[in-house]
């Protein structure tokens, strides 16, 4: 069984893509098979595991067609995965903002994604899958959470983090998101960014409150991520002190909570 997990913020800045890269490249260390779907078009994501299709290919086509575009248009399938780092990924593209416009002249490709995913899902070519959205509420966000089984919301112990979590939980349990994909369910989030001050833990108290548990606590550390994010390496891999430390135990209350073994 593939489980799909959109990692989502409409709030910038919150580690969703490192969250999202950092979980997926943990699972894989312990030997799942992962696949790790960047959808948002500034692909920060993919640039930070080595992989730029927009350097790659001088011609915008070409590089829309390594994305997840022509899949969810219908004019193609999902195109060859990267092996980078133990996982597999479909990376982005600038030219995937094009995406956005023919998903608002279009509502009815807000399915695409899943629909490509299900192919995925029925083959059992993985035991995860990853989605890394856009930060918004638009089309971009809707068409990864339609596409999911499961939400992770990467929250910092701020006022910012907090609103985004509580509307965003909101909207999967109560309100839009949840007419649009009913089965969709808000995993416990992942503190993110957490400096060692007494506001940060009073909002790490919040969320705690407010979601009843959470995967664990990443703690913020200025010099490591701007250095994985340089030399294209996730942080379970860079970095074997306590980052790899944090990062490998979100993935196993990751598994916990989705009811799924460790492999190793």
């Amino acid at each position: 069984m593939t489980l799909i997990t959109t990692v989502h913020s409409y709030a910038g800045g919150v580690a969703k893509s490192a969250t999202a890269r950092d979980l997926s490249a943990a699972l894989a260390i312990q030997g799942h098979r992962v696949l790790l779907v960047d959808a948002d078009h500034q692909a920060d994501l993919s640039v930070s595991l080595g992989v730029d299709v927009d350097e790659a290919f001088a011609n915008a086509d070409d590089s829309f067609a390594q994305t997840i575009g022509p899949a969810v248009l219908g004019t193609g399938s999902l195109p060859d995965v990267h092996r980078v780092f133990g996982l597999d990924l479909i990376p982005s593209s600038i030219t995937l903002y094009n995406l956005e416009k023919e998903l608002k002249s279009d509502v009815s490709m807000v399915v695409g994604l899943r629909y490509a995913l299900n192919e995925i899902r029925a083959a059992g070519t993985y035991d995860f899958v990853f989605i890394d959205t856009n930060p918004t509420l638009g089309d971009m966000a809707t068409l990864a959470l339609l596409a999911a089984d499961r939400v992770l919301l990467p929250i910092p112990p701020n006022r910012k983090g907090l609103r985004a979590g509580s509307f965003i939980r909101s909207r999967v349990e109560k309100g839009h998101y949840h007419r649009l994909n009913p089965e969709l369910q808000v995993l416990p989030p992942v503190i993110t960014q957490a400096p060692n001050t007494i506001l940060a833990r009073q909002y790490q108290s919040e969320i705690e409150s407010l979601f009843g548990r959470t995967l664990g606590i990443v703690r913020h550390r200025p010099g490591l991520y701007p250095t994985a994010m340089e030399r294209a390496t996730p942080v379970p891999v860079f970095d074997r002190g306590d980052g790899r430390a944090e990062i490998m135990a979100v993935a196993d209350a990751f598994l916990q909570a989705v009811g799924a073994a460790r492999v190793s």
